[in-house]
C-alpha cells in the first residue's frame, strides 16, 4: 500500500467480527507497520482483487480451453490426412508386391514381413520405394 503525505478523509464504520478474526487482525496488523484500520483496508482490497481475479481467470480458462480444442482438432485433421495418404501408399505397394509375388508360400511371406519390420526399425520408418527395390535386388542376388 502506498504511503501518501496528503490526508485522506476516513469514515468510521462499525462491524461485528468473531474473536478469532480480531485475533488475526491484532497479530498481523503490525507486520507492515500499519495500524488496524490500514490493515483491514488493505486486506479488503486484496480480497476483492482476488475475487475479481477468479472471475477473470474463469474467462481466461474458457478462452484457453477453446483455443486448445481448436488447435487439437486441427492437428487431428492433419494427422488423419497424413495417415490416409500413408494407407494409400501402403495399399499401392501391397498390390504391386502381390502382382509380382503371387507364387510365394506362407514361409516366404513371413520372411518378407520380418525383413520389412527389421528395415522399419533400423530406419525409424524412413523407407522409400526405390530403397526397397534396391534392397530386394541385392537380396535376390545373394540367394
Amino acid at each position: 500500500m502506498k504511503q501518501t503525505t496528503e490526508k485522506v478523509e476516513k469514515k468510521k464504520y462499525g462491524f461485528r467480527i468473531r474473536p478469532e478474526v480480531n485475533e488475526l487482525i491484532e497479530t498481523h496488523k503490525y507486520m507492515n507497520g500499519d495500524d488496524r484500520s490500514a490493515f483491514v483496508t488493505e486486506a479488503v482490497r486484496r480480497y476483492c482483487a482476488d475475487i475479481d481475479g477468479e472471475k477473470n481467470c474463469d474467462i481466461l480458462v474458457d478462452r484457453i480451453t477453446s483455443n486448445v480444442r481448436a488447435m487439437t482438432r486441427n492437428d487431428v485433421n492433419r494427422i488423419c490426412h497424413a495417415m490416409f495418404k500413408i494407407a494409400v501408399e501402403l495399399g499401392m505397394y501391397n498390390y504391386l508386391l502381390a502382382a509380382g509375388y503371387v507364387g510365394l508360400d506362407d514361409e516366404e511371406i513371413r520372411n518378407v514381413r520380418n525383413r520389412s519390420m527389421d528395415r522399419v526399425r533400423r530406419t525409424h520408418g524412413f523407407i522409400t520405394f526405390e530403397d526397397a527395390v534396391e534392397e530386394e535386388r541385392a537380396f535376390g542376388t545373394d540367394e
